[in-house]
């Protein structure tokens, strides 16, 4: 099957003639009703979701490998390994293909949203009110134009053991 890539613009965010103000750049996405983030810098690119082989006797949550340019990936089901609710993919279903140490991982996302800036200063870590299990996959809340937006510990998610 054909491969689609999607690029990301890396280029870092211009800090304030003072350098106080330094901003984040974050890829948003959605899963299910809720905005979910990550570090622009984290991601290596962006592609279309297509077949995935199955690995036996794997997590729910890890849906498989696939094969981008020679390189195996698995790729993580978003959904299952954040405790949402499985659906079937649609057209705007994307593979968001992360960096893994030395390796590569995939994300599978409902859908891409913006490429958002922000300034560190308005990250808030997650709620003590949400139990530490949940917590563990957070990295922070933000607010942007008037939306809550929920940065993933990308590290975390990535962890093949749990």
């Amino acid at each position: 099957m054909a491969e689609t890539r999607e690029t990301v613009d890396r280029t870092p965010a211009p800090e304030s003639a003072t350098g106080a103000d330094v901003q984040i750049e974050l890829l948003g996405f959605m899963l299910s009703d809720e905005q979910y983030a990550l570090d622009i810098l984290e991601i290596k690119e962006i592609v279309r979701l297509h077949a995935i082989t199955m690995v036996p006797r794997s997590p729910p949550w890890l849906k498989g490998i696939v094969t981008l340019r020679g390189v195996i990936v698995p790729i993580f089901d978003l959904r299952i390994r954040l405790g949402l609710a499985e659906i079937e993919h649609g057209p705007d279903t994307r593979i968001v293909v992360v960096y893994r140490g030395e390796e590569f991982a995939g994300l599978i996302v409902d859908r891409i949203t913006q490429v958002m800036r922000l300034p560190v200063e308005a990250i808030e870590p997650p709620p003590q009110t949400i139990g530490p299990v949940e917590a563990e996959y957070l990295r922070g809340v933000a607010r942007f134009r008037d939306q809550l937006v929920i940065l993933l510990n990308l590290p975390r998610v990535v962890e093949a053991g749990s």
